[in-house]
């Protein structure tokens, strides 16, 4: 089996989610089973298939962008630190690394090439205690070299606040019928009061959806969706639901209950209300979701350069010019060699603009006679990605406004540095 291209990893040996450590101590940037949900930015990987074949990969975390490497010949720890990869067998700080699925425990072992031991979750007691580490080079009897692969674009992450709607049927608003809250498809406004949901996940990836109007979760019974339950543990399936993407803002609910996909039923008097009933996605089980947000800033925004991450250098030729002197005296030449650089991308959520500019800078050149000299303005060419968190400030339908702090942004720029001239003289 191939690992997904996006992936969570779980130990088997004792359920939790392998992690990135951003904080500024002593154990930064190295990986760890330390988190009890997968529903984080520091626990998504993105695996690619080696160049050299043979099944390996590499594997970098997706919050700095980094891959994992061993860090020196002296340990055999495994961090996320490394900008590129390195797929030179022969070298201890190669990024390469042998996924090995194992049936029997629907797990992985994950070699590292050149030490040639399998990762696992080290129990030392100490500040590294269950830090990646290469510790087998056979299976470990306590699992703990077992790595649960979890394809991560399984996950749809629905918005906190949102109202569901399908095509020609309306929004979905809280409706009693006969002493039962059901959920039907019958509003016309999203402002209505009776539309707004919110949405809560839990660690492993599924939702419970509370109506705002009802003040209660969704629940199944038998089939039919109603807004009657407190429970917010992850014990009763019949309250919690699976996000499928269909495509963009149109989602299907899978009920864990059943596992059959919630779709609008009519019937027993009731028109265009919500049942678990398709075990597929038909046309009526497709939702579109809309946030409920009226205005959202961004602000506070803080660059985690520790975490930066430097890559794909290179020298190029930034622009060039040249001067004759077609005289039998040495002539003195001041050329002027311009460059502009233009900027487009997004400054805030939602907007975007173009910015450029255009530097000029004079070069004083000795021209020997009968000759012509060629002025050329080198310079490194380099991207970067910088990791960032910031804080939301949103303010919802109802007029509430809320503020959350989020620390999954990362901000990628190319840059040109180390700039020098270079001239190559040529006879007329």
């Amino acid at each position: 089996m191939v690992l997904p291209r996006y992936v969570a990893f779980k130990s088997k040996a004792d359920d939790l989610y392998l992690k990135y450590v951003k904080e500024d101590v002593q154990i930064h940037g190295y990986i760890k089973y330390d988190a009890y949900s997968v529903m984080t930015p520091h626990t998504k990987y993105e695996v690619e298939p080696a160049k050299v074949g043979k099944g390996y990969v590499n594997i970098r975390c997706c919050y700095n962008n980094k891959y994992w490497v061993c860090p020196s010949i002296n340990t055999r720890y495994v961090v996320a630190v490394a900008d590129e990869p390195n797929e030179d067998q022969s070298n201890w700080a190669c990024t390469l690394f042998e996924p090995i699925f194992d049936p029997d425990h629907q797990a992985y072992r994950i070699k590292h090439v050149y030490f040639g031991y399998n990762t696992c979750s080290w129990r030392d007691g100490s500040v590294r205690d269950r830090c990646l580490y290469m510790g087998y080079s056979t299976p470990d009897g306590n699992l703990s070299d077992l790595h649960i692969a979890v394809d991560w674009e399984s996950f749809y992450v629905l918005p906190k606040y949102v109202a569901f709607k399908v095509e020609n049927g309306g929004y979905l608003r809280a409706w009693r019928f006969e002493d039962h809250p059901y959920l039907q498809f019958s509003a016309n406004d999203i402002g209505d009061p009776t539309v707004g949901n919110e949405v809560s996940t839990t660690h492993d990836g599924n939702v419970h959806i509370k109506s705002n109007y009802f003040g209660k979760f969704w629940r199944r019974s038998p089939n039919w969706i109603w807004a009657d339950s407190n429970d917010t543990t992850a014990s009763n399936k019949d309250t919690l639901f699976w996000p499928v993407k269909v495509e963009n803002n149109i989602v299907a609910l899978r009920n864990l209950g059943n596992n059959h996909f919630c779709k609008r039923l009519s019937m027993d008097d009731k028109t265009n209300c919500l049942n678990a009933d398709v075990p597929t996605i038909t046309n009526e089980a497709r939702m579109e979701i809309q946030e409920l947000v009226l205005s959202r800033s961004i602000y506070n925004v803080i660059f985690h350069l520790l975490d930066a991450r430097i890559y794909g250098q290179h020298v190029i030729t930034m622009t060039g010019g040249d001067a004759s002197n077609d005289t039998n005296k040495e002539n003195t030449v001041e050329g002027k060699i311009e460059m502009s650089a233009e900027f487009s991308g997004e400054y805030t959520w939602g907007e975007t603009k173009s910015n450029s500019s255009e530097i000029e800078t004079v070069y004083t050149v000795t021209v020997p006679p009968m000759s012509r000299v060629r002025v050329s303005l080198l310079a490194t060419k380099g991207h970067c990605d910088i990791p960032y968190s910031y804080t939301q400030r949103d303010t919802l339908m109802n007029g509430d406004q809320v503020t959350n702090y989020y620390d999954d942004g990362i901000y990628t720029a190319v840059n040109c540095y180390n700039f020098k001239y270079e001239t190559k003289q040529e006879p007329l």
